[in-house]
């Protein structure tokens, strides 16, 4: 098939001809028995629920992740550039999907037609004026094209790729009593091999801002839920940037899967130490703005009274 200098260089350098990495099902099982065993030195009193999110808030902050688990954060709501990066997914989902060719801005449309069935986004698009709207469908539309214009044709290449969009995948650990849950942008490659234990898939973040260091935890984040789920981790995990068409990719191995599955039995300890009443060890950082308790913690970047003295400045300035 021809493809585009971009399209092969991601063709060859990201995803990869190459032969796969073998996984012995020793690893895999050695990884839960890790975080089962930390479970059960401790006392968690319902589920504990893990994401990519709630490691990444741990990472920041132990208050910020038990005030986000706690249920302290309010209700969600879209913003233009949230919600355009949903329609962008979606989009992407129906490309893959489709059996034909189609207009990039037909297509977010059809994204919204089906979006719109989310109350939150319905909400949020029945309160945007006509040129909102249309600002949205061209940065979805944008976002589309950057993603054609840099992945080959998935969906012409269905038989050799094996893609897969927006998939939510969940593991339940010790019968349930930790749940590890995430939902991953792009998958390539089946579940199928001709050895057992040889992996296969290729897992991708998009992206459209720049790059962050949570991204990568986050990717290994989905490399242990991947082989927690199929028995097999994948070969590889990536966050492709589509405005600049780089990503930041890493080959799957033993330690990398040890870092994720720590990330998670910190998590862990971290909930029933707030549970018992321990004192969690707060961190300052930007983060606070957006944290539920930044007006009572006694560390917070951002007390109140220091935005009022902010913003007091800036009114005088102006």
């Amino acid at each position: 098939m021809e493809l585009t200098p971009s399209q092969r260089r991601t063709f060859e350098r990201l995803i990869g001809p190459g032969e796969r990495p073998f996984f012995s099902a020793d690893v895999v099982s050695h990884l839960r028995d890790r975080i089962e065993e930390a479970v059960r030195a401790v006392e968690l009193p319902e589920p504990l629920w893990l994401g990519k999110s709630s490691l990444n808030d741990l990472g920041r902050c132990a208050g910020l992740f038990d005030a986000i688990r706690a249920g302290e954060r309010g209700p969600f709501s879209f913003t233009p550039r949230f919600a355009a990066g949903r329609l962008a997914h979606k989009a992407v989902e129906l490309e893959v999907a489709g059996r034909e060719d189609r207009d990039p801005h037909g297509l977010v449309e059809e994204a919204v037609d089906r979006l719109v069935d989310d109350e939150a986004f319905r909400g949020f698009w029945d309160g945007l004026d006509g040129l909102r709207r249309d600002e949205t469908l061209m940065d979805a539309a944008k976002t589309l094209e950057l993603f054609r214009s840099t992945m080959p044709p998935l969906r012409r290449m269905r038989r050799e790729l094996a893609p897969s969009t927006e998939w939510h995948v969940r593991v339940e650990l010790l019968g349930g009593a930790v749940v590890l849950s995430g939902t991953m942008d792009l998958v390539l490659g089946s579940g199928s091999a001709v050895e057992p234990g040889r992996a296969t898939r290729l897992a991708i973040d998009l992206k459209t801002g720049r790059a962050w260091p949570e991204h990568a935890e986050d990717m290994r984040f989905y490399a242990l839920l991947l082989a927690l789920r199929f028995g097999v981790p994948p070969y590889r995990v990536a966050t492709l940037y589509l405005e600049s068409g780089e990503w930041q990719a890493e080959d799957v191995d033993q330690p990398v899967l040890d870092r994720a599955a720590e990330r998670v039995i910190g998590a862990v300890r971290a909930a029933a130490a707030s549970e018992a009443g321990r004192e969690l060890e707060l961190a300052p950082g930007p983060y606070c703005r957006w944290c539920p308790r930044t007006a009572t913690c006694p560390v917070s970047a951002f007390p109140p009274e220091r935005d009022a003295v902010h913003a007091e400045a800036v009114a005088t300035i102006d």
